[in-house]
């Protein structure tokens, strides 16, 4: 009990948004989601707050260790050793998520498309498919839970690309756009337009896997489906807002949805049925979509 009340506050005090459309989830789902995004902010938090680089390093490969071997090195692994013996997914996918945080550790410089989806898919692909047996998710669904994480994170890395590059990540493909981390913090009027442009193909991208993932809606039990379309279409409106509100303006801070625009969004998607409005568009085949991503 005491595991979930702590998930529970940090999902509330970090993720908004997934708070939000936990709402919509019966209480056990929405417990062990939390624990889930417990641990992964957790994770995450490891190379995003340490000032020790190398040190954040050997604690992740020490934690990466734990998990392969079952041990239970501290109350974080612990709990979430117990969380993947309750839902039987693959250890493959927390090293996964490992390997993906651990790319944060130093300068990121993308190059290509590919080390874009890669990453996304390490660091929140990966993440939809624990969440799978969570949700009650058919197997038939597991490659659009995939891509829904994939394009969710597309969304947050449009979201952050002025405060990550200030911590030196520049995510956007050098192949989309000639600019470092560096320039994109200095802010000229030239740099600005250039990542402008990445940024718009950037959500274009997000929305070939947004398309997809509402796909594999129809292999979730109903009340999985409402909080899962709730929490994707939430986090797709940041792109939709920075572009229409913000003019593309990444540098002015981060683009939030307030409350109203959630009830908004999760009255819509309860009106039918658990699907979003959009929810019909094509997308891409999985083949076309996960092409950089067989290997993993």
């Amino acid at each position: 009990m005491q595991n979930e009340e702590v998930a529970l506050a940090t999902l509330a005090k970090h993720g908004k948004s997934f708070r939000f459309a936990g709402y919509f989830l019966p209480e056990k789902r929405l417990n062990q989601a939390a624990r889930l995004y417990a641990f992964c902010r957790w994770i995450d938090d490891i190379a995003d707050e340490s000032s020790d680089k190398q040190l954040a390093k050997v604690e992740l490969e020490t934690i990466q260790r734990a998990i392969e071997t079952g041990t239970e090195l501290c109350g974080n692994t612990a709990d979430f050793l117990s969380l993947q013996r309750e839902l039987g997914f693959s250890s493959t996918l927390p090293i996964q998520l490992i390997e993906g945080v651990k790319q944060d550790l130093y300068t990121v410089d993308f190059k290509t498309q590919d080390d874009l989806i890669r990453y996304a898919y390490r660091v929140a692909g990966v993440v939809g498919l624990m969440m799978c047996p969570i949700l009650g998710a058919k197997e038939k669904g597991l490659p659009y839970a995939t891509n829904l994480g994939i394009g969710m994170q597309l969304t947050n890395i449009t979201r952050d690309v002025f405060e990550d590059a200030q911590m030196g990540r520049r995510y956007i493909p050098g192949s989309w756009c000639d600019v470092s981390a560096q320039d994109i913090v200095e802010n000229s009027v030239a740099t600005q337009q250039k990542v402008i442009d990445a940024t718009k193909r950037l959500l274009a991208l997000s929305e070939c896997y947004y398309n997809s993932g509402w796909q594999g809606l129809r292999y979730l039990p109903k009340n999985s489906r409402n909080a899962i379309a709730i929490a994707a279409s939430v986090y797709r409106e940041i792109g939709i807002k920075l572009a229409a509100r913000h003019k593309y303006a990444y540098w002015e801070g981060r683009t939030r949805v307030g409350l109203p625009k959630k009830i908004l969004i999760a009255s819509s998607v309860m009106v039918r049925g658990g699907y979003p409005v959009f929810a019909e568009k094509r997308a891409p085949s999985i083949d076309v979509l996960h092409a950089s991503i067989t290997d993993l």
